[in-house]
């Protein structure tokens, strides 16, 4: 049996505990004190217009102004501003900036549909008749659409004072700036729904699903070659693996370095296939999604769509995508500070091999946590950038906070205690420990849980708040535990000797030199029973290599106790009393002549 490094928590979790809780409620109460404005005005924070502190996404506020966008097929023209709607469910005789916005676009396309019906009718009108007038109304300049066959002047807009206030300039000039760009825009939008246009715009569309067909093409080639490299490097980093070395073979540690380092560099090098890969994905992915929104942005009527319909999805791929390539370009970066560690330790084999299951076992939880915490601030972000979360958000998630740090503490003790082992290097991945009822090889060790494989291949799952004791069977080295019953009446001297002489036999094989570091640390009689003499011998052996030497070791002490004419401990029991036999006793159970003749002279009588 190994001697186990036995480590108990009992008091340091309590205050680390203690000071998490401290720290965690005095950041709840800051941002409580922060945001209790919000709080105070909450009404329905996922409601694109029910919140009063907020304005609807593409409105812009500024003091007591909100500004939006006109566009005109999916081109903006120019920002138009009205004064501030903090209630809109019932703004009343206000209209809100959004709202006169959608009215000016109305009659642009109408003005436009109309002269392209003119158009289409009469060949002789073309764009370049329609026009944009100036008239002022109630002291307000007001923009008219007329020419191109229009039976009428159409209205477009008012130029208001809270435009001219917040362009800085006079209602005249502002009018003036503003008839240019309308008549330019209406004239080009005309022009792009003609034959003519629609012709160049699906050859201009065919070219761009052309490029983007071949684009594919040459990044799937480039992805099918790095997934044959992939492959390679995994079958040979499965051949490493399993390279055939003897239990307890006398490797030169020099060879074992490299083989490490070996193993790190093709990790490494799988990372970094890995990742080409990745970003080969994810360039055909832009390519087809700029193709589309080119596609679809060529077109006018479907310009506002390749805004308005990829915005979000855009917006959505973007975060993904940098999400994943700072998560994976963080995880290079830990596997490189991994490697120098690794590079830098200085010591004998087994320090090394201790070093590099405790640094496997750190670059696991690290990469665990890092992960998370990229996710979730790309997660806040592109909330924050879709509006939705505001402050009165914010201050919901503080008063979750707060009510989750009372109903999640044994998470928090989690975290903390899987710390504590990381930070203490109390068991690594890969060691042999036994704690409470399960006993096995760690398989998986993070901040919060710890997975033991058992002997029987059971995979116990353990919260690291449940390990208040464990027991390290293989750190530094091992032991094995041998006890050995040999009969009564043997030579002890000479039991001892053929004890002593095997177990240096074994040590001195090349085959198992390696795994073992001190052949007979302890030998000596452990006992005396009916059973005969127990001895007792401890090898000290390298980590996890106890079981296989006491098995050999086993093997070997029957074919040398054969030779030596020692015979294992047999129990015995010794029978009396039945000397009055003579007398006409019954003795039940022995009924045969040779079982009386025994019991009559008192010998003993294997069990």
């Amino acid at each position: 049996m190994p001697t186990p490094k036995l480590t108990t928590r009992s008091s340091r979790p309590q205050r680390w505990m203690q000071l998490l809780r401290s720290l965690l409620l005095g950041l709840l109460l800051t941002l409580s004190w922060n945001l209790s404005p919000a709080m105070a005005q909450i009404s329905n924070p996922f409601s694109p217009g029910g919140n009063s502190i907020v304005p609807p996404a593409g409105v812009e506020r500024i003091g007591l102004l909100e500004t939006t966008t006109v566009a005109l097929d999916g081109t903006p023209l120019f920002d138009i501003a009205s004064p501030a709607v903090f209630n809109r469910n019932e703004s009343g005789a206000e209209v809100p900036v959004e709202v006169r916005a959608r009215q000016i676009e109305t009659n642009l396309n109408q003005v436009v549909n109309r002269t392209l019906a003119v158009i289409y009718d009469d060949e002789t009108v073309d764009s370049s008749s329609l026009d944009i007038n100036i008239e002022t109304i109630s002291g307000q300049p007001v923009l008219f659409a007329v020419g191109a066959g229009l039976a009428e002047p159409r209205v477009l807009l008012t130029i208001t004072d809270t435009d001219a206030q917040y362009n800085g300039v006079s209602q005249i000039d502002l009018a003036e700036r503003w008839q240019a760009v309308l008549r330019d825009s209406l004239r080009q939008s005309v022009d792009s729904r003609l034959p003519e246009a629609r012709q160049r715009q699906i050859r201009r569309t065919l070219w761009i699903l052309l490029a983007s067909l071949v684009l594919t093409l040459g990044l799937t080639g480039i992805w099918r070659v790095l997934g044959w490299r992939k492959r390679n490097l995994e079958q040979k980093q499965t051949a490493q693996d399993n390279l055939p070395i003897p239990p307890g073979a006398d490797v030169p540690e020099q060879q074992l370095l490299q083989v490490f380092s070996y193993q790190l560099t093709l990790a490494q090098r799988l990372q970094v296939v890995a990742f080409l890969r990745w970003l080969m994905f994810w360039g055909i992915a832009f390519v087809w999604i700029t193709g589309i929104a080119s596609g679809l942005y060529i077109f006018p009527q479907t310009r506002s769509y390749a805004f308005g319909l990829f915005s979000i999805p855009v917006l959505l791929l973007l975060t993904w995508f940098f999400a994943g390539l700072l998560n994976r370009l963080a995880n290079l970066g830990i596997e490189r500070i991994a490697q120098a560690w690794n590079k830098n330790e200085l010591g004998d084999l087994d320090d090394i091999q201790r070093k590099t299951m405790r640094i496997s076992t750190i670059t696991g939880a690290l990469k665990g946590l890092k992960t998370t915490v990229i996710y979730a601030l790309a997660t806040l972000l592109v909330l924050q950038t879709l509006r939705v979360a505001p402050a009165s958000l914010l201050a919901f998630g503080a008063v979750a906070a707060l009510a989750l740090s009372f109903a999640a503490q044994s998470l928090v003790k989690d975290l903390v205690n899987g710390f504590l082992i990381l930070l203490e290097d109390q068991y690594a991945i890969g060691d042999l420990v036994s704690t409470g009822t399960t006993t096995g090889i760690v398989e998986n060790l993070n901040l919060r849980i710890t997975q033991i494989r058992g002997e029987d291949g059971r995979l116990v799952t353990l919260p690291n708040s449940l390990i208040a004791q464990v027991e390290n069977l293989s750190r530094s080295w091992s032991r094995a535990n041998i006890l050995i019953d040999v009969a009564y009446g043997t030579n002890v001297d000479e039991a001892l000797w053929v004890v002593h002489e095997t177990a240096h036999a074994l040590a001195s094989d090349p085959e198992w030199r390696y795994a073992i570091l001190n052949p007979v640390e302890m030998l000596g009689v452990e006992g005396m029973t009916h059973a005969g003499l127990t001895i007792l011998l401890w090898i000290r052996t390298r980590p996890l290599k106890q079981f296989l030497v006491a098995r050999e070791f086993r093997r070997r002490l029957r074919i040398a106790f054969d030779q030596a004419g020692i015979a294992i401990g047999v129990p015995q029991q010794a029978f009396s009393g039945l000397d009055n036999l003579d007398n006409g006793e019954d003795i039940r159970g022995h009924n045969n002549s040779a079982a009386h003749a025994n019991a009559k002279s008192g010998a003993v009588e294997p069990r």
